[in-house]
């Protein structure tokens, strides 16, 4: 079960680096004719998490949207970051209550 969390959040933290990275091409070309905006769509992952996706959309690139775009890619990330960081805590303290024989090899 706390592996299974801590594969979660990584997996929001990678797709919401993808994301990061459509913003920083899409700003990247602001200026290009003929430019495609990248996207990017999260999915459910098979077995849990979720994986992003890249496309390519209609139009060109505004900025105040992709500003937008980047800070809420932030904050997903922290997020994600945060359900990692109390995961990873509570396998240190499950493996902390056990008799060191019994530990997880990971944790030694």
């Amino acid at each position: 079960m706390i592996s299974s969390i801590i594969t979660t959040a990584f997996s929001g933290m990678a797709a919401q680096q993808k994301r990061l990275d459509a913003v920083a091409h899409n700003i990247a070309n602001v200026d290009t004719p003929n430019y495609a905006r990248k996207t990017v769509e999260m999915v459910s992952a098979p077995g849990g998490g979720v994986r992003a996706v890249a496309r390519e959309a209609e139009g060109g690139v505004d900025l105040a949207s992709e500003l937008t775009d980047m800070v809420g890619a932030k904050m997903a990330y922290q997020a994600n970051l945060a359900v990692m960081e109390t995961g990873m805590d509570m396998w240190d303290a499950l493996m902390s209550a056990l008799e060191p024989k019994d530990r997880d090899e990971r944790w030694r």
